[in-house]
């Protein structure tokens, strides 16, 4: 289990990354030539996003091992589900930097309008959340049920899970800081999907809790994140 608690620390660690560059000052310069991009929109697109899609790679490879399940065909339609959502989660970060760079400098975020703007807004504010979580979809359920197919045969101990749910924590933060303070129905409507889906898994399966460690991952960070966010949200509507 020790590259597979080394990849999560890489998620929790890339997670403290988005928030940090999405919530602080210190992203706002302008890169050159031209101001094209700052460094808030540059960072979302090209490095976090390549840092998740490698580190969810590394966590399928923690998941595979020998087995006939390899050479069949639904073993191959979730490794184009999972190279779908990678392709999906790229072009919908992609979408979403830019269009969003130009919304909040050219059009006071979607309030200008213009035909330009109304194009700019509606791929920064809608297109680009339905191709960047439809890719975050894919790579999920593409894991979770990989992993149902190759329950996992080395032992997971106590310790294992403790550590777990401490990377659970910091990816239920992250989920909180980023959606808990703005407008995010979609957001949470993607979240709860995947966390329902992990939760049928770890409960109806029949599979045991230490066969399922990606699974319980995702469960419990989704499961924490969404619920913290939902609380938090109705707590200011009194």
């Amino acid at each position: 289990m020790r590259r597979f608690h080394l990849i999560l620390t890489g998620l929790s660690l890339n997670i403290i990354l988005l928030s940090l560059n999405r919530l602080t000052e210190f992203t706002q310069g302008y890169l050159q030539p031209f101001e094209f991009l700052r460094w808030l929109d540059f960072n979302a697109m090209l490095p976090i996003p390549l840092l998740s899609v490698l580190l969810y790679y590394l966590l399928r490879k923690e998941v595979l091992y020998d087995s006939p399940f390899s050479k069949s065909t639904l073993y191959i339609i979730l490794a184009l589900i999972f190279i779908a959502g990678v392709y999906f989660f790229g072009a919908g970060s992609g979408d979403h930097e830019v269009t969003n760079y130009l919304n909040s400098r050219f059009c006071q975020a979607g309030r200008v309008d213009s035909p330009i703007c109304n194009i700019i807004s509606f791929n920064d504010d809608q297109f680009s959340h339905y191709v960047y979580y439809l890719g975050f979809v894919l790579l999920n359920i593409s894991l979770m049920f990989l992993e149902h197919f190759y329950p996992r045969k080395d032992s997971v101990f106590k310790i294992d899970l403790i550590l777990i749910v401490a990377n659970s924590l910091f990816i239920a933060a992250g989920i909180f800081a980023n959606l808990a303070f703005e407008e995010a129905v979609i957001d949470l409507v993607v979240f709860s999907s995947v966390m329902i889906l992990a939760l049928y898994l770890l409960i109806f399966t029949q599979r045991k809790l230490t066969w399922l460690p990606v699974t319980f991952y995702f469960a419990l960070s989704y499961t924490l994140g969404v619920l913290a966010t939902l609380l938090y949200k109705l707590s200011n509507l009194f």
